[in-house]
């Protein structure tokens, strides 16, 4: 199969004429529509006629490897845009690039939709957006979905070609989940969660422990060093002893006003760390029920919607 003089031209279009070589914004010299090679060296000139034949040389490879890389039937329009394609990323890109596997798979629209996919260059070290890519790729993708026949509408074999067909929507899925930054984010918090809450109850179970050791005698302070002879710390409830050895138990007045002070009860250490275990514990539900609520957002997201 050949190129036609339609394609030849879509070619022509974007690739531009330069009759004296120069650099492309990725630093190779090119000549003519396009052409590079060794041949092509600085301060080299042709006519507009050269020109026009290192194109039609330069084709052949290119048709090649459209007709050899593709397993089913195409239309000129097809391959008219698959040649241009070929011309600009080069044939070793087209056999790895998801348009072929798509459309190998008889999936045209999804090929068409991913030949825009290759609209990126590296220019000064930077991959960003090339304008005229972005473009060379819509009028591509238009080429290769314009019918070259009129369809046959009560064909059934022929539902692709029929647009008087009731539309409805259907929007892209997601290609891969696992690309997603959220669901990254999501199982990266969920983790960090789970860590802080192991290391907040391995800190309340130490606490636990020490307050067990002095209840038991085996330790009266939390430093190890303190031994058993250390002497209990005074109590802020004992009284102080007044001179005729009487125990003042209003604190230090003298002054016995025979009233009974009613001290509420303080909750024990075990109590304390056993109500910080059930927040822990709650938390912990709450990231756990947080991260599935992104996950399953995300799945909703990758199976009715685009990147």
């Amino acid at each position: 199969m050949r190129t036609s003089e339609n394609g030849v031209e879509l070619i022509k279009r974007f690739e531009g004429l330069e009759l004296e070589a120069y650099q492309d914004i990725a630093g190779i010299w090119t000549i003519g529509y396009g052409h590079t090679g060794p041949d092509v060296e600085p301060g080299m000139k042709i006519s507009e006629r050269e020109a026009e034949e290192m194109l039609r040389r330069d084709l052949k490879p290119r048709e090649q490897a459209v007709e050899s890389a593709v397993k089913v039937p195409l239309n000129q329009n097809e391959f008219d845009a698959l040649v241009s394609f070929v011309y600009n990323v080069g044939a070793s890109a087209f056999r790895g690039s998801t348009a072929l596997k798509r459309l190998n798979k008889g999936d045209r629209a999804g090929a068409a939709d991913a030949l825009t996919w290759w609209n990126k260059a590296t220019v000064g070290g930077v991959l960003r957006e090339v304008m005229g890519l972005t473009r060379r790729r819509a009028a591509e993708k238009a080429l290769f979905l314009t019918p070259t026949e009129t369809p046959q509408v009560r064909d059934p074999e022929q539902i692709d070609e029929n647009s008087r067909a009731k539309p409805m929507e259907d929007t892209p899925r997601r290609g891969n989940i696992a690309e997603s930054r959220t669901v990254q984010g999501a199982t990266i918090a969920g983790g960090a969660g789970v860590a802080a809450s192991t290391m907040g109850r391995d800190s309340a179970e130490e606490l636990d422990q020490v307050e067990t050791n002095i209840e038991n005698g085996d330790g009266l302070t939390e430093n190890p060093s303190a031994g058993e002879g250390s002497s209990p710390p005074r109590s802020d409830t004992q009284g102080e002893e007044t001179g005729d050895g009487q125990t003042d138990s209003s604190g230090g007045s003298g002054e016995d006003t025979g009233e009974m002070v009613q001290v509420p009860d303080r909750p024990s250490k075990h109590e304390v760390h056993a109500v910080e275990a059930q927040v822990q514990f709650a938390l912990l539900i709450l990231i756990i029920l947080s991260v599935l609520f992104v996950i399953f957002a995300r799945l909703d997201d990758w199976r009715n919607y685009r990147r």
